[in-house]
């Protein structure tokens, strides 16, 4: 094919045409920023993964009140009472209610057929106030899981209703062509209308197995019922003194060793008393028995309770055991403490030598984190061991060495840990209740490590 002579080629860019065309480079400024950014994040979470993990709690004001919950066996000078003839009984006297030596206590009807049974006619208002109390009482208390209660509610109410019963019958009784038998007490003491053949009962005859009431009965002698000759009439408790033994773990053994008294709450009612405590064992397990003056009357009915064992509580700053630690400091006697009359500030003399070998003083003010009768303490770092301090005006010289240790926690509220002093009141397994006005330890609202034992002082925590 034959070109043009007008027509040319086309130029082609070359080296050899001119200079390599140059590319522009385009830079996203927010591009740039986000890959800063997401290296700083990586890194982050690179050394946060990497560096040790610590629990910190904040120091709060609280309360430790330990207690223990038993179930008692109670123990009272008791006797029970028989007939000496059959017949229908009704009572002078109320259940709970003292009887003098030679008072009529019951009397006995020769006719089966008895008074007039549940006859309420002769109810007045204050037998109408007691059983309400009673009724009050029980519901207040109540619990599903305390369901054996309900028979203790029963008998109660059994007693408070024999009293207006046997009233109106032995009035009947008296009234009517029917021969009776007046029945006296031969001792003094209080009558009680139940029982349940653990009459007599001391802590010498206590066992394991008796702390199980589930096959536990107690019997109610109620008005107008008819007994036979050698029939328990009522049970007579000869005396106001009366005690309760409860089983104890070695732990709990241990712990009230060395108690001569200590604080018992019923729950049936909520009532305080103190109590004598004596520890004693059966060979078999060991045992608390409390002795008690008040209440007896209260729980007559009773054999076993459900009581608390108030031991000891204590209010302060609350730390968890776990951030308590020691720390080792120098020991160094309160005679060679200086204070500066200008500023008030407490320091040693520390005895130095200088370059021609001549011996210098120098008031060292450092901080006392505790002081004693006989010593202060100050922190190891304060002082090189072997190091010499003086008193003022004397002769007498201290070299440093001796070492005593204070407890304390780790405190970070500066990002590394700071040891600070704590003033324990209180503690058991889990908590430490202490002192907040300690010179040196710790405040309300403080940041400190959960677990001492992870770190040391000064390390940075974050």
């Amino acid at each position: 094919m034959t070109t043009s002579p007008n027509t040319q080629p086309a130029a082609q860019d070359s080296p050899q045409n001119g200079q390599k065309r140059r590319r522009r480079l385009n830079i996203n400024i927010g591009t740039v920023v986000f890959l800063i950014i997401l290296i700083y994040m990586v890194i982050s979470v690179i050394l946060y993964i990497g560096r040790d993990q610590y629990s910190v709690v904040e120091v709060q004001r609280g309360s430790i009140v330990d207690n223990g919950y038993f179930t008692g066996i109670i123990l009272r000078s008791e006797e029970l009472v028989n007939t000496t003839t059959s017949g229908t009984i009704n009572f002078y006297v109320g259940n709970g209610e003292k009887v003098a030596k030679d008072g009529s206590v019951y009397v006995l009807g020769t006719s089966q057929d008895g008074g007039s049974g549940g006859d309420f006619s002769d109810f007045n208002s204050q037998n109408y106030t007691d059983l309400s109390r009673i009724i009050s009482l029980y519901t207040s208390n109540y619990d599903d899981s305390s369901y054996s209660d309900l028979y203790t509610f029963k008998y109660d109410l059994q007693n408070q209703i024999s009293e207006a019963i046997s009233s109106h019958n032995i009035s009947s009784l008296q009234t009517s062509s029917g021969t009776y038998q007046s029945v006296a007490s031969d001792k003094s003491g209080i009558v009680s209308y139940t029982y349940d053949g653990m009459e007599g009962l001391t802590k010498d005859d206590i066992t394991d197995d008796m702390f199980n009431s589930n096959n536990y009965e107690k019997y109610q002698i109620v008005p107008d019922q008819w007994l036979d000759a050698g029939s328990v009439a009522y049970k007579l408790i000869t005396d106001d003194n009366w005690s309760i033994v409860i089983k104890l773990t070695p732990e709990q053994a241990k712990s009230l060793s060395d108690r001569e008294a200590v604080t018992v709450r019923f729950s049936k009612d909520n009532i305080e008393t103190s109590t004598n405590v004596e520890i004693f064992s059966n060979g078999e397990s060991n045992y608390a028995l409390l002795s008690l003056s008040k209440y007896m009357v209260r729980y007559i009915a009773d054999r076993y309770i459900d009581i608390e064992l108030i031991e000891s509580s204590a209010e302060g700053l609350k730390i968890p055991t776990s951030a308590v630690t020691e720390k080792e400091f120098y020991k160094i006697p309160v005679d060679y403490l200086v204070t500066d009359e200008d500023t008030s500030e407490e320091g040693f003399y520390r005895y130095t030598y200088d370059s021609s070998g001549e011996l210098n003083a120098t008031l060292d003010k450092i901080e006392i984190y505790a002081k004693d009768e006989a010593f202060c303490y100050v922190d190891t770092s304060d002082f090189e061991m072997g190091d010499t301090i003086g008193k003022p005006d004397s002769s007498d010289t201290y070299r440093i060495g001796a070492t005593g240790n204070l407890t304390g926690v780790y405190n970070i509220n500066q990002g590394y840990a700071i040891f600070r002093i704590v003033d324990i009141l209180y503690q058991n397994d889990e908590y430490c209740i202490v002192e907040d006005d300690t010179a040196y330890g710790v405040a309300l609202y403080d940041r400190i490590i959960l677990n001492a034992a992870q770190v040391n002082e000064d390390q940075i925590i974050y």
